[in-house]
């Protein structure tokens, strides 16, 4: 599979993995700030080089070890799961993204996901299959 933008929300662990190919995209940038807009059923990851209140640092040495930048992000994924229609807690979904023409953003269709495999794994109150 070639790298794609995108990301991984691990609804168990209430965690928000961008991939480094996202962070390429967006020119590494120092902070992101991640947008969901629920009508459109689009999350958007937008580059900043500042800090304020609502801005994910990227902790690029972190980068290095996982390959991936996780956030531990708890009201974000509980709203993100009600927003696609999920229930919460969840399995892990993966989303692919495109960069936008202003090379600032990355688009992620949340209509457009994939469960991943964890059968291994079953949490409490989950129906599985």
């Amino acid at each position: 599979m070639a790298k794609e933008s995108g990301i991984t929300v691990n609804f168990s662990s209430n965690e928000i993995n961008i991939r480094t190919k996202t962070l390429k995209d967006l020119r590494s940038p120092r902070f992101v700030h991640i947008f969901i807009n629920e009508k459109e059923r689009h999350l958007l990851i937008r580059r900043c080089e500042e800090r304020d209140n609502d801005a994910f640092p990227i902790d690029y040495a972190a980068v290095e070890i996982d390959k991936k930048c996780r956030f531990k992000a708890k009201p974000l994924v509980i709203y993100l799961a009600s927003v696609i229609g999920l229930p919460y807690p969840s399995k892990t979904l993966r989303f692919y993204g495109n960069l936008l023409e202003d090379g600032d953003t990355v688009l992620i269709d949340l209509d457009d996901h994939q469960f991943l495999p964890y059968s291994d794994k079953k949490m409490p109150g989950v129906r599985y299959g």
